[in-house]
């Protein structure tokens, strides 16, 4: 839920003062008249506080992992008839055990063959001060994805759906193994 602003909270007050409760199981016959509105005057730009910066769905990723999934995994998670094969949820870990775990989390499902995977950020928003701060975790993460190690084996990425997160993760489709690297080279007959 997002925290609520001061001046929201002053005019809803307001609005307010002079509405009692019904009694339980009373309505009332008719609606009542809305009452006359005053104009009060627009709040002085020096007293706003600075409107806090829109939170991006995902990150700025770099143009290698900017990859759009196959059209049929993108249909089928957005009609709910395909789910991730693996997740990894990273609350409450530090930057340098979230980096560790997504690094080896991506191995590991590569290893096993997996196509489509879940990694879970959390979205991290919290107000300091009248600022919106996002996560460390949730921003550091397309970074961790550019890395070499991770880069050979993500095919794209792109914001969870809300059943699985919503914008606090990320489904991340790995790229299918060769053929040639799940068969020794030595079977191959030589010429």
């Amino acid at each position: 839920m997002a925290p609520k602003d001061p001046r929201d909270v002053d005019l809803f007050r307001d609005a307010m003062a002079g509405v009692t409760p019904l009694k339980k199981g009373a309505r009332p016959a008719r609606p009542a008249a809305p009452a006359p509105r005053t104009e009060r005057p627009a709040p002085s730009q020096e007293s706003l506080p600075a409107p806090p910066a829109p939170a991006s769905p995902i990150p700025s990723l770099g143009p290698a992992i900017v990859q759009p999934f196959d059209r049929e995994v993108g249909r089928a998670l957005s009609k709910g008839k395909r789910a991730p094969e693996a997740s990894l949820d990273l609350h409450g870990m530090t930057l340098v055990a979230a980096e560790k775990a997504v690094s080896r989390f991506l191995a590991e499902a590569s290893g096993q063959n997996l196509r489509l995977v879940l990694i879970v950020t959390g979205k991290g928003m919290r107000l300091e001060g009248g600022r919106m701060f996002g996560g460390r975790i949730r921003s550091e993460f397309p970074a961790w994805l550019e890395r070499a190690d991770n880069r050979a084996v993500v095919a794209g990425v792109r914001a969870a759906h809300p059943r699985h997160g919503g914008s606090g993760a990320f489904y991340v489709l790995l790229r299918r193994r060769s053929s040639a690297s799940s068969r020794s080279l030595r079977a191959t007959p030589q010429r």
